[in-house]
């Protein structure tokens, strides 16, 4: 996938990675936001849409004559709908392949990413290098329901893995942990959390969530629900780990429970006739479905070892059918990526 460097003397350039479905309109009237954003002195972006398997008919044609900032769009046209996380893997990887770049804004489509938070990242971005720049909400604009969800869900993974995650998608990563990043099989399945896994420096930038430029959210209770088990994925290992050790533990407590029971009914005369034999079984039964599900989880986890993961920086490409580039040397040029 050959694409035109276009460099302009005394700028510096960042790639600009933005998944979309179904969603031109708003992802223009992104564009043109951020195209009007004053405060990006000295700063040009090479914009990548990873087109994730739109049907729309409204599909918008973009030209970078009407930019100042974005003197390249290009359109990455993936063969299926791989969801919002995995088409975010696809474009980094593409950013990665652009040489003349800092590095990398990643940011959604729909505008609640706000254009004039960018040059907070690239404010923060200024700091010790090696560090990725997150943006961390002071505030949101999402419905209650939606933000005590978010709560709920940012509890759940705290408690599961032991990690707290404070920001999203929206996030500048530098081109010297790029690599890291895409060589991460869990950035496959979720950005924010790969990059908690990685143990690369976080820096949090606050922001403020903006509301959308155009149309309807597509996030509902059943995305936010597989968003939160796709980041709970990354740290799957871990989690399955606390399960079987909790469960051995609850385990350990049955057998204590067994143990007062028998020894209830062997050695004093509290004993309700039927009654030891009545919990000496139900605990029993629990005991062996607790040891039954420690032994099933133990095996997964180490079936799942052995499994060859996902690698962006290896996989991620096979699933672009075609990219389009516009930018001042080819307005519109198309190819096919084997």
């Amino acid at each position: 996938m050959n694409v035109p460097a276009v460099n302009q003397p005394g700028l510096q350039q960042w790639a600009l990675v933005i998944p979309v479905f179904d969603d031109w309109a708003t992802v223009a009237a992104l564009l043109a936001a951020i195209d009007q954003t004053a405060s990006l002195v000295d700063t040009t972006f090479h914009a990548i849409l990873v087109n994730d398997g739109s049907y729309a008919p409204d599909r918008h044609e973009f030209d970078p004559a009407g930019y100042r900032r974005i003197p390249c769009i290009e359109t990455l046209n993936l063969v299926c709908n791989l969801g919002h996380q995995r088409a975010i893997a696809v474009g980094l990887v593409a950013a990665a392949a652009l040489p003349h770049v800092a590095g990398v804004v990643v940011m959604d489509g729909d505008g609640e990413d706000r254009p004039k938070d960018i040059p907070v990242l690239l404010r923060a971005a200024a700091q010790p290098p090696g560090y990725i720049i997150c943006a961390r909400r002071r505030e949101r604009s999402e419905p209650r329901l939606f933000r005590v969800s978010y709560w709920a869900y940012k509890v759940i993974f705290r408690v599961l893995t032991g990690n707290v995650i404070a920001f999203g998608n929206f996030c500048l990563i530098r081109r010297s942990a790029l690599n890291n990043v895409i060589h991460n099989p869990a950035t496959w399945n979720h950005l924010a959390a790969s990059i908690l896994q990685s143990r690369i420096p976080v820096i949090g930038a606050d922001t403020i969530r903006g509301r959308r430029l155009a149309g309807e959210t597509k996030m509902n209770f059943i995305s936010l629900l597989l968003h939160g088990m796709s980041a709970i994925s990354v740290y799957a290992e871990l989690v399955m780990i606390r399960i079987v050790l909790a469960t051995l533990g609850i385990a350990g407590l049955t057998v204590v429970g067994i143990a007062i029971v028998t020894s209830v009914r062997l050695f004093t005369s509290y004993a309700i006739p039927g009654w030891a034999s009545t919990v000496f079984g139900s605990l029993a039964v629990i005991l062996t479905q607790l040891l039954v599900f420690a032994t099933i989880a133990a095996f997964t986890l180490l079936n799942a070892r052995s499994t060859k993961p996902t690698i962006p920086a290896l996989d991620a490409m096979q699933f672009v059918e075609s990219h389009e580039v516009a930018s001042p040397e080819t307005v519109h040029a198309t190819g096919n990526i084997p």
